[in-house]
């Protein structure tokens, strides 16, 4: 919280003035206050001037104290409301209330609660918040902050028992209803219904020989499901398809239904070959003639892995910065979920602090894949301004693809990706995790002085035009939201910020997304 209330003020010079109805500001933790009168509301920020001069704050992440609240309410003409703040606590003086919360955490998979235990395990020796956290006691964790008058408590559910919180992975495929209008909301909320802490990403392997360069998740649905059986069928050999899959209840067997099958509105043939497990599998793919199946990428050993192509048919390879990205399919994000709204902002802080650095170099040596920043390689960009050089366009894209050689020719792109728009729960909590990745990335001091561009991308059912005016506006949308998180970072590090959006030429992956809407888009991260 003290992070994103410090970088949203913006401050202007004005002239110290007098206050006739004075109010106090004041985030729920307690580290931030800001006195003045507020003069403007957007919908999203609160305008004041103070005696230092003109701020910003987001009204949903303050207490409003003071008799100027229920005043301003009642008098002003921008729309600002009781529901705006994150609470109004009257006339009295700006004491908070305590704060508390008892949750109780289950998990999908006994892997995601080791993942658990390491998180909470860096976050305490991390010490880098103002709370303090006991794991003492086994199974629980005791959570206090003493200056925002906050106490919280996370304790393991026993095997089958009910939970408040649950870990475990959810798909970003489907169709969930919209939490977030855009950026801003889960960009800075200070409570959410989901929280990324881990990532799983899985590989498509095939025996050697058989020639084929990409599988679509829908192939891989039909050869499971057994509609497609010769690898002919495919641009392959006249050969026989063996699937293999590991056992029921297995990690990667539940993860290929949710994320294939399920999608596909398919089920598993009753007919394909089980294997204990995915060692076996690794040395039976290399062995068995027209194998193929689906591991996890750590154990995809010395197998042929191809490229896998969504809805759009853009195959993308299995690499670190694809899949630190979201430009590879076949990932699938570990969500801390909520079944009820915490009352503390202590829950939101330690499940933020999955994506720090620290936290994902343990996390990573549990199985899970390190999504911190990474460079895209010199070939993988060589080869999209290829792709736009090659590419056909109509009179609405032919001057944006122009643009786009330009400023990709001149610049790197890093693997934060976002979704743009409207966004589920689940979008919300990986964006969310993008951004504190992006944002820890951009603090190093090789990047001083440079100017970081937000790159739109969409399609739009509406035609070209309407996806590249989409793009640029969820670009200017998520640039305008991370100077609000992290606006003490681009200050420090005295970087630019730019937005540019181009619809649909030379896309990396396919747009999709759950919040019902006829245009998705994404937005990467280049530094020029």
């Amino acid at each position: 919280m003290l992070k994103k209330i410090a970088t949203a003020l913006l401050c202007t010079a004005a002239p110290a003035v007098l206050f006739a109805e004075p109010v106090e500001l004041r985030s729920t933790d307690g580290f931030i206050s800001v006195e003045g009168e507020i003069v403007g509301f957007n919908g999203v920020m609160l305008s004041v001037v103070t005696s230092v001069g003109l701020v910003s704050v987001p009204a949903s992440e303050v207490v409003c104290f003071g008799a100027g609240c229920q005043t301003t309410l009642a008098n002003n003409n921008f729309g600002l409301t009781q529901n705006d703040f994150e609470a109004v606590a009257g006339t009295g003086p700006a004491v908070l209330e305590d704060r508390e919360d008892d949750f109780v955490v289950s998990f999908d998979n006994p892997l995601f609660e080791t993942l658990y235990g390491t998180l909470a395990g860096a976050f305490a020796v991390a010490s880098q918040s103002p709370s303090t956290i006991d794991l003492t006691s086994a199974g629980r964790i005791n959570m206090q902050n003493e200056t925002g008058n906050e106490v919280a408590t996370l304790t393991t559910a026993v095997p089958g028992a009910a939970s408040d919180l649950s870990i475990g992975t959810i798909s970003l495929q489907g169709s969930s209803r919209a939490e977030f209008s855009g950026p801003m909301g889960w960009a800075t909320a200070n409570q959410l219904s989901h929280q990324m802490v881990g990532l799983k990403a899985f590989a498509v392997v095939i025996a050697p020989n058989i020639g084929v360069d990409s599988v679509s998740m829908q192939q891989l649905a039909d050869i499971y499901a057994g509609d497609i059986a010769n690898w002919s069928e495919l641009g392959g050999p006249d050969q026989k398809i063996l699937p293999l899959q590991l056992p029921v209840n297995s990690l990667v067997r539940n993860e290929l239904i949710k994320l294939v099958m399920d999608p596909a509105g398919k089920s598993i043939a009753g007919n394909v070959l089980t294997l204990a497990d995915e060692a076996s599998i690794a040395s039976s793919v290399n062995q068995f003639p027209g194998s193929i199946s689906v591991v996890s990428i750590g154990n995809a050993a010395d197998n042929v892995t191809v490229p896998v192509a969504g809805a759009c048919g853009v195959a993308v390879r299995p690499d670190s910065f694809n899949i630190a990205s979201g430009d590879y399919p076949l990932i699938r994000p570990v969500l801390a979920s909520y079944d009820r709204t915490p009352n503390t902002s202590l829950l939101t802080e330690l499940f933020d602090f999955a994506s720090a650095d620290m936290a994902q170099d343990l996390i990573s040596r549990e199985g899970f894949i390190d999504y911190t920043a990474v460079t895209q390689d010199a070939a993988s960009k060589n080869a999209r301004l290829s792709q736009i050089l090659g590419g056909s366009f109509d009179d609405a894209e032919k001057s944006v693809a122009a643009d786009m050689f330009q400023i990709l020719f001149e610049a790197e792109r890093m693997s934060p990706t976002m979704s743009g728009g409207a966004a589920s729960g689940p979008e919300g909590a990986r964006n969310r995790a993008m951004m504190h990745v992006l944002a820890d990335a951009l603090q190093d001091d090789s990047l001083a002085g440079r100017e970081i561009r937000f790159v739109g991308f969409a399609t739009s059912a509406s035609g070209t035009q309407a996806a590249i005016d989409a793009s640029a506006a969820a670009a200017a949308d998520m640039q305008a939201a991370f100077l609000e998180y992290a606006g003490d970072v681009v200050s420090s590090n005295n970087l630019r910020l730019t937005s540019f959006g181009f619809g649909g030429v030379a896309p990396a992956t396919c747009y999709e997304g759950q919040a019902s809407n006829t245009t998705y888009s994404r937005v990467e991260v280049w530094v020029r």
